[in-house]
C-alpha cells in the first residue's frame, strides 16, 4: 500500500483511537466526577505499566522484524511465532506480580475490583497483536476494525454510566475494547501466518526484545511512573488534573506522530533493502511533517489550552490548566524525539545506544519527581515529563551526529522558530483583549489555520503541506 493511503488509513486510525473515547470523557468526567475519574485512571495507569512490561520491547522489534519479512509466509510466520512466545512469557510473569501486589499491598487492597478488570486487559493485551499489522502495512484493516468496536464503545458508556457509582461499569467498558479487538485480530491473523509452535527460535530475537524492552519501560516511566507517583505523594484530584491534561494531549501527540509512525515499518525496508539515500530523504519529510503540525499547535495550546480543556471536560478541573501549558512543548520535543529514535537509532538495530539514552532520561524523571512532584502536584509532574523528554531528545541528537552524521534541521528549526512568532503574539493579543472568551478560542484557532496555510505553503514552502495542499485540491476539483 503507498505510503499516502498509509498516512490516511493511519491519521483515520489515530484520530478513531482517541478521539472516540474523547466523546466519552466530557460524559464521564461529568458523571463520575473528579476523585473517581482520577482513582479509574490510578489503576489505569497502574495496569498501563504492567502492560509495558509485559509487551517489553515488541512494538519496535515487532515491527521492525516484521517489515523485513513480510515477503515470505514461512519466515513471516516463524518471526511471527517467536515473538508471540516472548511476549506470552513476559504476560504470564507480568500478571503473576500484578495479582500477588494488588493482594498484598494495602495502597492496592480497596481497588481490588477494578486491579481484577485491568488482568483481564494485561491478558488480552497479548493477543491485540497490533504490533503485526502495522509492520505488514495493513493499516486499512485495523482502521476499519477500531472504528467499528470503538463506535459500540461509545454508545454503552452513555447508555450504562449513568451515577458516579458506575466508574467501575466505565473501566469495564473500556477494557472490553481491548478483549473485543484482540480476538478479532487472531482470528483475521490467520490469513497471514500458521500458529505453529515448532517454528519458535525464542534466541533469534530475545535480546533485542529484552533490550527495546527495557527502553519502552523506562520511556513510559515518564508518564506512567508520574501519575503512580502522584496517587501515592499527593491524592487523586491531583492525579485526575495531570491525567486529564496529557490524555488531551495524548490525542495531539498520537495525530501529529500518525506520519512518522506509519514511515517506521517502510524505514526498516528501505535499510534492509540498501536504499540509504531514499532512507535519508523519508527522514526530511517526517522532520517537515511534525514542524508543519508542531508549530501552529503548540501556540493554540499555549494561548487557549485551557478554553479548550474547559469545553471538553468542563468545570472542575482548573488545576489540568497550567500542566497543559508546561507540556505544550513537548508536542515538537517528542515528534523530534521519535523521528531520532524510532526512524533512526531503532531502524539501524542501534538497540543499545537506545536504552542508555532512556536511562539518563528515566533517572532525570525519577530525579525531578521526587524533588518538585510531592509539593507542586500535577504541574511538578508535567515539569518532571519534560525534563525527561528534553534529556533524550538531547542526547539521542547526539547519538545519531555522531554516529551516522545526521543533524537535525536546526535552519529550518530556526525559520520556524521566526515565522511563528508573529502568530503567537497575535494569538495572546486576541485571546487576552476579546470581551467573551466564548468567541476567544475560536478566533484564536480560526487565525491560527489561516496563518499556517500560508504560512507553510508560500513562505515556508513546506513539502508535506504542499502535498497535502495539492491532494485536496486534485480532489476537489474531480468532485467537480
Amino acid at each position: 500500500m503507498s505510503l499516502k493511503k498509509n498516512f490516511f488509513y493511519s491519521s483515520l486510525l489515530t484520530v478513531s483511537n482517541y478521539m472516540f473515547p474523547m466523546l466519552v470523557y466530557p460524559y464521564v468526567s461529568r458523571v463520575l466526577g473528579v476523585s473517581n475519574i482520577g482513582v479509574v485512571n490510578f489503576v489505569d495507569n497502574l495496569v498501563n505499566y504492567f502492560i509495558i512490561f509485559s509487551m517489553m520491547g515488541i512494538m519496535a522489534v515487532g515491527i521492525r522484524e516484521t517489515a523485513a519479512s513480510e515477503k515470505d509466509r514461512r519466515h513471516l510466520s516463524q518471526t511471527f511465532m517467536s515473538l508471540f512466545s516472548l511476549t506470552a512469557i513476559t504476560t504470564i510473569a507480568a500478571i503473576i506480580v500484578l495479582f500477588v501486589a494488588m493482594n498484598v499491598l494495602p495502597v492496592l487492597i480497596p481497588h481490588k475490583s477494578l486491579l481484577t478488570i485491568g488482568i483481564v486487559k494485561l491478558f488480552f493485551n497479548l493477543f491485540l497483536i497490533e504490533w503485526f499489522y502495522m509492520g505488514i502495512e495493513n493499516f486499512k484493516y485495523i482502521t476499519y476494525r477500531s472504528i467499528l468496536v470503538r463506535s459500540i464503545y461509545v454508545a454503552s458508556v452513555f447508555l450504562f454510566v449513568k451515577t458516579p457509582s458506575d466508574y467501575l461499569i466505565y473501566y469495564l467498558l473500556t477494557v472490553a475494547t481491548i478483549v473485543v479487538n484482540a480476538i478479532i485480530n487472531v482470528a483475521y491473523s490467520l490469513n497471514y501466518v500458521d500458529y505453529n509452535f515448532h517454528l519458535v527460535k525464542l534466541r533469534l530475537f530475545s535480546k533485542p526484545f529484552i533490550t527495546m524492552g527495557l527502553y519502552m519501560v523506562l520511556t513510559n516511566f515518564y508518564t506512567s511512573f508520574n501519575v503512580v507517583w502522584l496517587g501515592l505523594v499527593t491524592d487523586t484530584d491531583e492525579v485526575g488534573y495531570f491525567t486529564t491534561a496529557t490524555k488531551l494531549h495524548t490525542i495531539i501527540m498520537a495525530i501529529l506522530l500518525s506520519f512518522a509512525n506509519i514511515l517506521f515499518p517502510r524505514m526498516s525496508s528501505l535499510l534492509a533493502e540498501g536504499k540509504r539515500e531514499e532512507y535519508f530523504e523519508k527522514i526530511g519529510i517526517s522532520f517537515d511533517a511534525i514542524f508543519l503540525f508542531a508549530f501552529p499547535t503548540i501556540i493554540f495550546l499555549l494561548v487557549a489550552g485551557p478554553d479548550l480543556l474547559r469545553l471538553i471536560v468542563g468545570a472542575g478541573y482548573e488545576g489540568a490548566y497550567l500542566s497543559l501549558r508546561i507540556i505544550s512543548p513537548l508536542v515538537l520535543v517528542i515528534g523530534a524525539e521519535q523521528i531520532l529514535v524510532m526512524q533512526i537509532l531503532i531502524a539501524m538495530h542501534q538497540d543499545k545506544t537506545v536504552l542508555c539514552n532512556s536511562l539518563l532520561g528515566a533517572a532525570t524523571a525519577l530525579l525531578c519527581n521526587i524533588a518538585i512532584t510531592s509539593e507542586s502536584g500535577a504541574a511538578g509532574a508535567a515539569v518532571a515529563w519534560c525534563m525527561a523528554e528534553i534529556c533524550i531528545l538531547v542526547v539521542s541528537a547526539f547519538c545519531v551526529q555522531r554516529d551516522f552524521h545526521y543533524t537535525i534541521p536546526y535552519k529550518r528549526l530556526s525559520a520556524y522558530a521566526v515565522a511563528y512568532t508573529p502568530l503567537l503574539i497575535l494569538s495572546i493579543f486576541i485571546y487576552y483583549f476579546m470581551d467573551s472568551s466564548v468567541f476567544a478560542m475560536p478566533a484564536v484557532a480560526l487565525i491560527t489555520v489561516l496563518y499556517s496555510l500560508v504560512n507553510e505553503i508560500y513562505i515556508l514552502r513546506n513539502k508535506v503541506a504542499i502535498q497535502l495542499y495539492s491532494l485536496i485540491s486534485n480532489h476537489c476539483h474531480r468532485m467537480k
